[in-house]
C-alpha cells in the first residue's frame, strides 16, 4: 500500500491501519483514508461535485482527492478506490445536533439527479411490489419472513398516502445532502463521509435516525421533542418525517440480509416484538405533530378579538367583515373553510403554499396566487 500511496498521490506515510475496506495514515500533519468505493461508478462524478460545493461552505466532510492522473478513483487489482482527506474527530459518535448541522447547511447544495432520493412513493411502491413477488416464491423457504412481510407492507402503503398528500404542497420541503443510512451507534467518521451521500428531503435522516433510535431502545421522544424545538420544519416537511417513521425501512433491511446474505430468519422477530410498541410510538407522534401545529396556530391568532378555539378546530367570526373561517388541523391535512379569501388567511395557513378549491364557483387554484397580489 505505501508504493501506490507514492505511485498516486506522492504520499509517504509511516504507518497505515487497515479496517475492512479501508487505509487510514497520517502524512504532514493530515489524517487520511483511502477507501474501497462500494457505490456504483456512475454516482462517483455526483459526489465529487457536492463535495467541492460543501468544502467551499466551510462543511468538515471528507474532502475527495484527486490522484497524480487527475482521476477521482484509483483502480488497485480492478477495484475502485477513493482517497480523502478527514478533518473531524472520526471515532466521536454521532448526534441530533451534528445531523441536523449538515443537514441544515447543504440546503443550497446543487445535486443531480443521479444521487436524487426524494421520489419516495416511486421508490417505496416499487419496493412494495418487488416483495409482494418475492413472497410468493420464496414463501416455502423463508417462512417466517413472509407470515410477517404483510403486515409491514401494509405500514409501507400507508406512509405512501402520507406522502403522497405531502406532496400536493409544492415548495415547502427543502432538499439537502443525506445519507443513503444513518446509525444511531454511528461515528462522525460516517456522517461526514461524501462515499454515503445522496440528495434527499432533509427529514429523511432524522426520522431514520430516530427508527434506528427507537430499536436500539433509546429515548426517542426525547429526540423528536428536541428536533422540532431546535429547527423549524414546516407542515408538509413534518408530513414527510411522519411518513419516513411510518415505512418499514428496518424490516426491509434485514429482509434483505436474509434473502441475499443469507442471515439468521430469527432475526426479524426481534423487528417484530416490537410492533406494538412502535405503533404506540407512532401515535404520540402523531399527537404530539397535532399539538404543534395547533399551537402554531393558536400563537399567530390569540390578538384577534373575533378568534376562538376548540380542540382541534380554530375559528374567526367576524360579522362586521361577514367573515366565517374555520380550519381543523388532522393528521393528514389541514382543512379550512372560509368565505372570504384575503392575507389573514396565511395566520391559518403553516406552510407557504395551499390548493383551494371554491365549489360554489367551480373554481380551483394555488392561494400563494392570491395571497401574493
Amino acid at each position: 500500500m505505501n508504493n501506490i500511496l507514492a505511485y498516486y498521490y506522492s504520499l509517504h506515510p509511516d504507518e497505515i491501519i487497515h479496517k475492512k475496506n479501508s487505509y487510514f495514515f497520517n502524512y504532514l500533519n493530515s489524517e487520511y483514508v483511502f477507501m474501497m468505493f462500494e457505490r456504483p461508478l456512475s454516482d462517483i462524478e455526483s459526489l465529487y461535485q457536492i463535495n467541492k460545493q460543501m468544502i467551499k461552505q466551510n462543511l468538515l466532510v471528507h474532502e475527495m482527492k484527486l490522484n497524480n492522473e487527475n482521476k477521482i478513483l484509483t483502480y488497485i487489482n480492478n477495484i475502485p478506490y477513493v482517497l480523502m482527506e478527514i478533518f473531524v474527530n472520526k471515532n466521536a459518535g454521532i448526534t441530533l445536533s451534528e445531523i441536523c448541522h449538515i443537514n441544515n447547511n447543504s440546503i443550497n447544495v446543487k445535486c443531480d439527479n443521479i444521487i436524487a432520493r426524494y421520489d419516495w412513493v416511486n421508490l417505496w411502491e416499487t419496493k412494495n411490489d418487488y416483495l409482494e413477488t418475492q413472497i410468493n416464491e420464496i414463501g416455502k423457504k423463508y417462512p417466517n419472513l413472509c407470515t410477517f412481510a404483510n403486515y409491514y407492507i401494509g405500514l409501507a402503503e400507508n406512509a405512501i398516502s402520507y406522502v403522497r398528500m405531502a406532496n400536493l404542497l409544492e415548495d415547502d420541503a427543502p432538499l439537502s445532502v443525506c445519507h443513503k443510512r444513518i446509525e444511531p451507534e454511528g461515528t462522525l467518521f460516517e456522517l461526514y463521509n461524501p462515499i454515503g451521500f445522496v440528495c434527499d428531503y432533509r427529514v429523511r435522516d432524522v426520522s431514520e435516525y430516530v427508527k434506528k433510535a427507537f430499536f436500539e431502545k433509546m429515548n426517542v421522544k426525547e429526540i423528536v421533542n428536541e428536533f422540532f424545538a431546535n429547527n423549524y420544519i414546516s407542515y408538509k416537511e413534518a408530513l414527510l418525517f411522519y411518513g419516513r417513521l411510518l415505512y418499514p425501512s428496518y424490516f426491509f433491511d434485514i429482509q434483505g440480509k436474509i434473502i441475499n446474505e443469507n442471515a439468521d430468519e430469527r432475526k426479524i422477530e426481534e423487528v417484530v416484538s416490537m410492533s406494538d410498541e412502535y405503533e404506540q410510538f407512532l401515535l404520540w407522534v402523531y399527537s404530539f405533530l397535532v399539538k404543534k401545529y395547533n399551537k402554531l396556530i393558536y400563537e399567530l391568532n390569540k390578538d384577534n378579538d373575533f378568534y376562538m378555539k376548540s380542540g382541534d378546530t380554530h375559528k374567526v367570526i367576524n360579522k362586521y367583515r361577514k367573515e366565517e373561517t374555520v380550519i381543523t388541523v388532522k393528521n393528514s391535512h389541514i382543512l379550512l373553510k372560509t368565505n372570504i379569501i384575503n392575507r389573514d388567511i396565511k395566520k391559518f395557513l403553516p406552510i407557504t403554499q395551499a390548493f383551494a378549491c371554491d365549489f360554489q364557483n367551480k373554481d380551483y387554484f394555488w392561494l400563494e396566487e392570491l395571497i401574493y397580489l
